[in-house]
């Protein structure tokens, strides 16, 4: 099997996959290790299927397990509502959730890979599906043949554009300044907690991702008209961050003078894709399903797609049904957390985090087979 991307999602499946016994190559365009992005949440569906890969051990020492996620407002600082964490919340869905430093997630994930396994330097140009094969063309001039492709090469993806066409990724309207603050800097918030500011179409979120350092994590998130820039992030200007939040209460403001090394990024999107395979190809993660960051989910959903699309090859004797039974048992949740995470409330006032937290895809009933699906519509 041939994954296309070497991302969480893809480095993830592979794993999953020869853990499972299978064959794996995984091809990366970048031509090495290269850890992006700061801070991540793993909420415990995934920390579930982490567990299972071999690498939760040593995420949960690396990475910080927050006390709560408190929502305040923006403006004045009271809170709206706190959502208890910690050790209640590994007894309640048997896992816990984590915050951890980005590239820490992605090397474990590497780490738990067969030597060799990922390929760099790869960057897909075209594929051709020849029914028993696929074969795979890269800018270098290298070829390689696989029995079925898994595109998992994200929000730009070669793979979904070879099936799909050429589209590019739409703006949402948002943008978000990032940094970290040191441990030794004094801010006026509670490095133990996760918590969040909001405020109309603005909002802040700050959490530690290191047990060790003490460092903490912030994004500030605003409206802005367009991204001019041709690159997906830019180093930041301090002042614009702190006049595009210059209405909020002293703790958010103190925070953000605080920060070092800040960036500016913007955030895309893409309305959900109905068809996540052809023949023998098939997308995870943002390559069919690119969402906001609001609910922390997108690694998430890339990982637990791996989980999916592994059980239906083990229960379908043919690729492409197994392709097509994968994305019919995932569909309906990914949508559903694309648009919770669009619309940026998630955990804003009191609610239930059980359908997102308790989701077990290792153990999620499946779906109906298309060829079960097929002779029970005939039938009727």
């Amino acid at each position: 099997m041939a994954v296309v991307g070497g991302g969480l999602g893809g480095a993830a499946t592979a794993a999953l996959l020869q853990r499972a016994g299978h064959r794996v190559t995984v091809f990366e365009q970048a031509g090495a290790f290269e850890p992006a992005g700061a801070g991540i949440h793993l909420t415990p569906n995934v920390m579930r299927v982490l567990d299972r890969v071999g690498v939760a051990d040593a995420l949960v020492g690396a990475g910080y397990l927050p006390e709560s996620f408190t929502s305040r407002d923006l403006a004045s600082n009271s809170v709206r509502c706190a959502l208890p964490l910690g050790a209640g919340v590994r007894a309640r869905y048997g896992a816990p959730y984590l915050t951890v430093g980005r590239g820490v997630l992605h090397r474990e994930l590497l780490g738990a890979l067969r030597p060799g396994t990922v390929r760099y330097g790869k960057r897909l140009v075209s594929f051709d599906d020849r029914g028993a094969r696929v074969r795979l063309d890269f800018a270098d001039g290298s070829t390689a043949e696989a029995d079925c492709v898994i595109g998992a090469d994200g929000l730009g993806s070669r793979v979904r554009e070879g099936m799909h066409g050429a589209e590019r990724p739409g703006f949402s309207g948002q943008i978000a300044y990032r940094a970290t603050v040191p441990a030794g800097t004094p801010v006026p918030v509670d490095r133990r907690c996760i918590t969040k500011w909001w405020a109309g179409e603005s909002f802040v979120i700050g959490y530690p991702t290191d047990s060790r350092s003490g460092d903490y994590y912030f994004v500030a998130g605003t409206a802005a008209d367009a991204w001019p820039h041709p690159r997906s992030w830019v180093e930041a200007d301090r002042d614009e961050m702190l006049d595009a939040f210059a209405g909020s209460c002293d703790e958010v403001r103190t925070l953000l003078e605080a920060a070092r090394s800040l960036t500016k990024w913007p955030l895309f999107e893409r309305p959900p894709l109905q068809q996540w395979g052809r023949g023998r190809v098939a997308l995870l993660g943002d390559a069919c399903h690119p969402m906001r960051p609001h609910m922390a989910q997108g690694a998430a959903m890339a990982i637990e797609d791996g989980v999916l699309l592994l059980r239906c090859l083990e229960a379908e004797d043919d690729v492409e049904d197994a392709f097509w039974r994968y994305a019919e048992s995932r569909k309906q949740r990914t949508t559903r957390i694309q648009a919770v995470s669009a619309a940026n409330s998630w955990l804003k006032d009191t609610e239930d985090p059980a359908w997102v937290f308790s989701y077990d895809a290792m153990n999620v009933d499946l779906p109906e087979s298309r060829r079960h699906s097929t002779c029970t519509t005939l039938m009727s």
